[in-house]
């Protein structure tokens, strides 16, 4: 079964005991292959003062358009990824 996030990103084994009778639980922590993948969009992505994307914009709002394009790209890499056999 998938993750809507894709699972972790770089996944470290991090064990507790979380039953009664000792049993180990694996839990895996870190950022999710989602975010790593809106990551490397914003990476790709050069905002300076006289960018026409930002022209005429508040900076909060161009970090939120900026924000979800990337998040939509990551969704849209996650799809793909999902399809692939």
């Amino acid at each position: 079964m998938s993750q809507p996030d894709g699972g972790p990103a770089f996944p470290q084994p991090h064990y507790e005991t979380s039953d009664d009778e000792g049993n180990p639980t694996t839990l895996w922590t870190g950022m999710s292959l989602r975010d790593w993948f809106a990551g490397l969009m914003l990476a790709g992505i050069k905002l300076h003062a006289k960018s026409d994307f930002v022209a005429g914009v508040e900076l909060d709002d161009a970090a939120r358009q900026v924000a979800i394009g990337a998040y939509a790209v990551a969704d849209a890499m996650l799809k793909k990824r999902e399809a692939q056999p």
